[in-house]
């Protein structure tokens, strides 16, 4: 007695066909997890790069501060920047601050210009205040990575 399958012959390719489909649907899902995870990495990347500069940027103000605690005189002659947000860090009266830090693609700067004089007792024969602003400029691990702080500062009278 001979048996004879007749639903075998209809059926034998598509196990194939579903596991390709399958492989298919699980490469596409790896891949889209990979681009996720390399687009956190750099996001990581870059906020890292921007907190170097920031922290670069703050001690170049806080350098730029202490040297007009110091030195108010010799800044009452240094003008304000006029466009800071736009500073490239170059002109006279910029000072480097030497970090030697390696995370640095270049050394921050700063700028101390005069920018009015403040009096707030003028009737009772108050002392006035020179006030300036302090601009300073750093760049993290690459130079894409820029910040541009400004306080202003009033050291106090002589």
């Amino acid at each position: 007695m001979m048996f004879q399958f007749s639903g075998l012959k209809t059926d034998q390719g598509s196990a194939l066909i579903i596991s390709l489909i399958m492989l298919l649907l699980l490469s596409l899902i790896t891949l889209g997890g990979m681009q996720s995870t390399i687009l956190q990495e750099r996001m990581a990347s870059n906020l890292h790069d921007r907190n170097i500069a920031f922290q670069a940027s703050e001690r170049a103000l806080r350098e730029g501060e202490n040297w007009l605690a110091d030195n108010a005189g010799l800044a009452l002659t240094n003008d304000r920047l006029v466009g800071p947000q736009t500073w490239d860090g170059s002109g006279n009266d910029v000072v480097t601050v030497n970090t030697n830090d390696p995370q640095l693609s270049g050394e921050p700067v700063y700028h101390a210009g005069w920018v009015a004089d403040f009096c707030p007792g003028l009737q009772a024969g108050g002392p006035c205040f020179e006030r300036f602003a302090v601009t300073s400029r750093a760049q993290g691990g690459t130079a894409q990575s820029i910040v541009i702080l400004q306080s202003m500062f009033m050291p106090q009278p002589l």
